[in-house]
């Protein structure tokens, strides 16, 4: 069965998409055929665009060293200061580019450019600079080249908009792309920032298929967000991050409660998984991949009704 798939931001935490995946083929949705995503739900749909299935993601997923993607550059202490001064950022963020670009280059269907695949993907940015969310390929045409040329969605690349997407502030380096109307450099980093759950993009009059929007949950299901802990000599780290959170996820939890959300929405808990915790031991790997399946497939076999933000439901679909 042909469906439209939205995947929510979570770093690390996106390997419980895998698992998901696998349960969503064994309830027959084993095509895609659009597919959007923020930061890893970015990389997840990237995947499935250029025909990874769910076990092909799986393998992809544990045969890389996600610890590497920490890549300072120096040891610690010198790297990390140097990072800050010069990138802006804790890392390089170049293992994590040339990751998504092996990705593309070893898929089923191998392509670097939005073109090749037929508007089928869009993937989600943030530009801080002009306080705007991003839609890749989509929004590509509101920058410009060194010429004052508006840039080609077809031609942009895909790996560009995919790591922007899943450019977690402060730990990847923003990128940068002249905006046209201003003329200056747009700051470009994680689309979590404006929304970590986009499933509105697909959302139409006369749906001819369902979307299913797979969402990363911290803590138990039952339980809802942990709270941060804010306090110490290290209170000012603490509550950068909780502010972060709190923007990336406050809204969308909120909303996620809303019919057309719940209806068709698989909300993964990934209990305290941090998101930026990339030498999981094999016991979390193993606790979301499994959380992943097992949460998709109680969700297929209760008999989901897709009904969109607009009301509809999909004629496939019994209302």
């Amino acid at each position: 069965m042909l469906a439209d798939g939205v995947f929510s931001g979570g770093g690390i935490k996106g390997l419980a998409f895998a698992g998901a995946l696998e349960a969503a083929a064994e309830a027959g949705y084993d095509e895609w055929d659009n597919l959007a995503g923020t930061s890893a739900g970015a990389i997840t749909a990237m995947a499935l665009a250029v025909g990874y299935d769910a076990a092909g993601l799986r393998a992809e997923l544990e045969r890389f060293k996600f610890a590497s993607i920490a890549d300072y550059g120096a040891p610690l202490g010198i790297g990390l200061t140097w990072n800050l001064v010069r990138r802006h950022a804790a890392t390089r963020g170049k293992v994590l580019h040339e990751w998504i670009r092996s990705l593309l280059k070893s898929a089923p269907h191998p392509a670097t450019r939005f073109g090749e695949l037929g508007g089928k993907l869009q993937v989600v940015g943030t530009d801080l600079a002009h306080a705007r969310m991003v839609v890749f390929p989509r929004d590509v045409a509101l920058y410009v080249d060194e010429h004052g040329k508006p840039l080609d969605p077809d031609e942009f690349p895909i790996a560009d908009a995919v790591r922007i997407s899943a450019g977690y502030p402060y730990f990847f380096p923003p990128l940068e792309l002249r905006y046209g109307e201003t003329g200056k450099n747009g700051v470009l980093v994680d689309g979590g920032v404006c929304s970590t759950f986009p499933i509105f993009l697909f959302d139409v009059q006369n749906p001819k298929h369902p979307t299913w929007g797979f969402r990363l949950i911290e803590g138990p299901l039952s339980s809802g967000l942990p709270p941060h802990q804010i306090g110490g000599i290290d209170w000012p780290l603490d509550m950068l991050s909780a502010l972060l959170d709190t923007s990336v996820n406050a809204l969308d939890q909120l909303e996620i409660e809303q019919e057309h959300f719940k209806q068709r929405t698989i909300a993964i808990p990934t209990a305290e998984v941090p998101t930026l915790k990339f030498d999981l031991t094999k016991a979390d790997e193993k606790y979301l991949r499994d959380s992943g399946y097992n949460t998709a497939k109680a969700f297929y076999a209760a008999n989901p009704t897709p009904v969109n933000s607009l009301g509809e439901v999909p004629p496939s679909i019994p209302a």
